[in-house]
């Protein structure tokens, strides 16, 4: 019988701690902002393979990316600046809780030779409080003789202006 007591209060004391409370819920990620403008005089370093002969170059050219920011949705666009050919491309992505940037967007084309801008590459980096740095690599069908199939590897590096 007092063993019985002993269960029933146990059980009431755990029904009078719940008293209808849910469990704790966990606190909401914070996103830290990385919207603002970055830019270099470097800004894209462009490595390309030539799949047919194993010719390899690289090149840099100058410009910025423009960073909008809601929640850890981002937006924004990209410039290209002379003497690269100049271009200018949107971009939409996210941001992590640790700074971690993703974004799908476009990238240099070569200053020669017929190779397109690539289409939809996905960058993935991280950016600290003053600079931002990415890579995406993109596999590319070049026209004109001796062209053909290349890998490019874009690496943006960006420090922050506002």
């Amino acid at each position: 019988m007092r063993a019985q007591l002993l269960c029933a209060a146990s059980i009431g004391v755990a029904l009078a701690a719940c008293n209808g409370e849910s469990p704790t819920t966990p606190s909401p990620v914070v996103v830290p902002s990385v919207a603002g403008r970055y830019e270099a005089w470097n800004m894209w370093q462009v490595q390309f393979y030539r799949m047919s002969d194993g010719f390899t170059g690289s090149f840099y050219c100058p410009g910025s990316l423009t960073l909008a920011q809601s929640g850890s949705r981002l937006t924004g666009f990209a410039v290209v600046s002379d003497p690269c050919p100049p271009l200018s491309f949107e971009l939409s992505g996210s941001v992590t809780a640790d700074r971690g940037v993703s974004f799908t967007s476009s990238g240099p084309r070569p200053a020669q030779g017929q190779c397109p801008a690539p289409a939809g590459a996905a960058y993935s980096g991280v950016a600290t409080e003053s600079q931002i740095s990415l890579r995406a690599t993109v596999n590319l069908e070049c026209p004109g003789p001796g062209e053909g199939p290349h890998r490019f590897d874009y690496i943006i590096t960006g420090y922050k202006q506002s």
